[in-house]
């Protein structure tokens, strides 16, 4: 996953994230605006995300893999649907 710094392509896709500014609410605990999110529907996380999550009984749950820059670290981002977050895209 180091890749994804320079390139800023989906490990498990390939596909380019996707520049993501995090809503501000009281409820915020990031220091900066932005994160990059895959973003692909067909991504084998997103769908294997949908399998574990059911299985979990969070029926029609997933989570998208998420990249934060400041910390050059991934992370699983929760979404109840295909739609989810996808209003946050800036690029």
């Amino acid at each position: 996953m180091a890749a994804i710094k320079e390139t800023l392509q989906c490990p498990y896709c390939g596909e380019r994230m996707r520049k993501w500014q995090i809503p501000q609410t009281p409820f915020t605990t990031w220091d900066h605006d932005f994160m990059y999110i895959c973003f692909n529907d067909a991504c084998p996380y997103l769908i294997r995300g949908f399998d574990a999550m059911n299985l979990q009984e969070n029926i029609g749950r997933s989570y998208r893999l998420m990249y934060n820059p400041l910390n050059d670290q991934c992370m699983p981002v929760p979404v109840p649907s295909h739609h989810a977050l996808k209003d946050g895209i800036i690029d």
